[in-house]
Parts: C-alpha cells; sequence; structure tokens
C-alpha cells in the first residue's frame, strides 16, 4: 500500500515565502549599509560601486541625487498618497482649482512606528507583505532599510520615546483640536 501524497500546506508556502522575503531583505539591508557612501557610484573600476549600484536598481535609490534614504523614501509614500487621492477620491491638491492638501507641504515626520504607524508601514508595506505572505501581514521594506541608514536608528528611537510619552493632553487635542472642541459640522449643499 502507498502512503497517499501529500499537498504542500499553505502554512508552508507562506513560510517558505516570508523566509525567501527575510533573505532578499537582508540582503537589501546588507548592501545598503556601503550604500551612501555615493563618490564611488560611477568608479566601475572598484568593488566600492558595486552596492550603489545595486541599491539605485534594486530599491530606486541613488545616493549622489537624494539626501538620505529616509527623504527618499517619504518621497515615495508622498507619491504614492497622491496617485491614490487622485485616482480613488478624485482630488488633486496639485490642481488649483481643487483645494490645495497642506500635508504635502509639512516637514518629514519622525521614520519611526509609534507616532503615526500608518505613515511607517504605509500602503506600500501592506501590497509587499501580501504579495510576499499571501496574507495581508504588513512588511514596511523602506522605513526598515531607513532606520539602518546613518541615523535612522537614533529617529526611530526617538520617536518611539515621544510615541510613548505623549501626554493625554496631546492625545485629546489631535483628535478634538486645540480647543479641545470638536470641530464643528457643516453640510454640503448638495446634502441639503
Amino acid at each position: 500500500m502507498t502512503a497517499p501524497m501529500t499537498k504542500t500546506r499553505p502554512a508552508g508556502r507562506a513560510l517558505r515565502a516570508v523566509s525567501t522575503l527575510a533573505l532578499l531583505a537582508s540582503a537589501a539591508i546588507g548592501s545598503s549599509c556601503s550604500v551612501f557612501s555615493s563618490e564611488k557610484i560611477d568608479d566601475h573600476w572598484t568593488f566600492d560601486s558595486v552596492p550603489p549600484r545595486v541599491a539605485r536598481s534594486v530599491l530606486g535609490f541613488d545616493g549622489s541625487r537624494e539626501s538620505s534614504y529616509r527623504d527618499f523614501a517619504w518621497d515615495r509614500k508622498q507619491s504614492i498618497n497622491l496617485t491614490i487621492r487622485r485616482f480613488f477620491f478624485n482630488h488633486n491638491p496639485l490642481n488649483p482649482n481643487q483645494a490645495p492638501l497642506a500635508s504635502l507641504y509639512e516637514p518629514r515626520p519622525a521614520n519611526s512606528l509609534l507616532p503615526n504607524p500608518l505613515n511607517f508601514i504605509h500602503a506600500e508595506g501592506f501590497l509587499i507583505g501580501w504579495a510576499a505572505t499571501g496574507i495581508p501581514i504588513p512588511i514596511p521594506v523602506d522605513s526598515i532599510i531607513g532606520v539602518f541608514t546613518p541615523g535612522g536608528g537614533e529617529e526611530f528611537m526617538e520617536g518611539l520615546s515621544k510615541g510613548f510619552s505623549s501626554s493625554s493632553d496631546d492625545k485629546t487635542a489631535a483628535i478634538y483640536g486645540a480647543d479641545g472642541e470638536l470641530p464643528a459640522f457643516e453640510m454640503s449643499d448638495r446634502a441639503r
């Protein structure tokens, strides 16, 4: 009698996908450690030019043109936000005939998980996690690489300490406004 054939379980496939993604992420992070010395990116005759060129090809980051990887990743996230806003909400804040969006011009927040986890994970992290594992697990590759860049660890820890130490007054002001009151509700002309 022969044993019945076993099928690969979905959990096994997800584990294999996660391990493959972890291997790729560690290779990207390992290559990004020396990526930020962009002086040798165009010197093709030395081995020092390989990591910056790999980062430029795989991640899209060019150290000779960008100030830091964290700024580059935030600009990419803002570009994705703008595309989502234009496509799904039919709102283009760069159009002079539509209302402007103040968050486009605000400075980059800390590259940290706690003050606002959605800024750290972002839609790209959700899509990468879903594509890699088949289940909706967020994998914020750009933000994680940004943590391992020079100064990224300190910025991450600063954001965590700010997130843990924020007082209830700050949280109330974030929800209700600076005066502690809910914003006024206004009906649009269409609803009347």
